[in-house]
């Protein structure tokens, strides 16, 4: 299983990849602070999780979720962010994601999230 890690802030990055490291620590967890480098990485190797902060400098994590859909429909997006549900409830649920956590969330949360997920994936 491929879980492509996004977020701007470096600190939660590198938090979010060692609690999912932990958690499955037979996947391969990749990490982006930009989200024109994971969607480059998405294109050439694909993903079956992608876990993406909201908020993000240049391309939002929703246009990346977006795109990333596009290439894989059966994708499982983990929106992972500071915002506030309200503020992109719309856009969210027309991606349908797998999960929805507000920072700071701890690797239980993350786990639940991770042992939900909307499509079935071989290594879970």
């Amino acid at each position: 299983m491929t879980i492509v890690c996004v977020d701007d802030h470096s600190v939660m990055l590198k938090g979010t990849k060692r609690s999912v490291e932990q958690i499955l620590p037979d996947a391969s967890i990749v990490a982006f602070t930009n989200a024109g480098e994971a969607l480059a990485f998405v294109k050439e190797n694909g993903c079956d999780v992608l876990i993406c902060e909201i908020e993000l400098c240049g391309t939002d994590g929703l246009t990346l979720a977006k795109k990333v859909k596009k290439l894989n429909p059966k994708v499982n997006i983990i929106f992972l962010t500071v915002c506030d549900e309200r503020e992109h409830a719309k856009e969210v649920l027309k991606i349908r994601p797998s999960g929805y956590l507000v920072k700071p969330a701890n690797k239980e949360q993350l786990a639940l999230e991770l042992s939900g997920l909307r499509y079935s994936t071989c290594a879970l």
